[in-house]
């Protein structure tokens, strides 16, 4: 009996090693290779999600290289649209700070995420690079 046990730990460890760590970032990632590109980029688009509504017809935005914590303000920008776009370096994290009014209070938005490479050629015809990451979302919960 403790045997089976045993065995019985083993497996639900086992099974629950599967969904966690690096290989679960694998499974979200898929590449559209209608979307590759022949040459290798150094930049591409941030996005940036905002809320525009009647109290926020514009969002004041700032962008940092790195964590919003660090403070190295690498930008400052308005966004009149709900997505706005940044041409922007690969390979470095950048964050966002959002400011929103709301009933006459000041809310503060902040999202991060780095852009990367990837080479797609396993999946789809070579070349094919393909920009990963660089979707900061700052909207407001409704």
């Amino acid at each position: 009996m403790k045997h089976f046990v045993k065995i019985l730990i083993f497996i639900l460890a086992v099974s629950g090693m599967k969904f966690s760590g690096c290989e679960q970032e694998d499974l979200d990632f898929f590449i559209d290779c209608d979307s590759c590109l022949s040459f290798y980029p150094d930049s591409a688009d941030l996005v940036v999600q905002v809320t525009i509504n009647d109290e926020n017809p514009f969002v004041p935005l700032t962008f940092y290289r790195g964590d919003y914590e660090n403070g190295k303000v690498d930008w400052i920008d308005t966004a009149r649209n709900k997505t706005l776009y940044l041409y922007s370096e690969i390979g470095r994290e950048y964050s966002v700070k959002a400011t929103y009014q709301s009933g006459g209070q000041t809310i503060i938005a902040v999202d991060g995420d780095k852009m990367k490479v990837v080479n797609g050629e396993g999946e789809c015809y070579p070349p094919c690079y393909y920009v990963k990451g660089g979707t900061l979302d700052v909207r407001l919960k409704e």
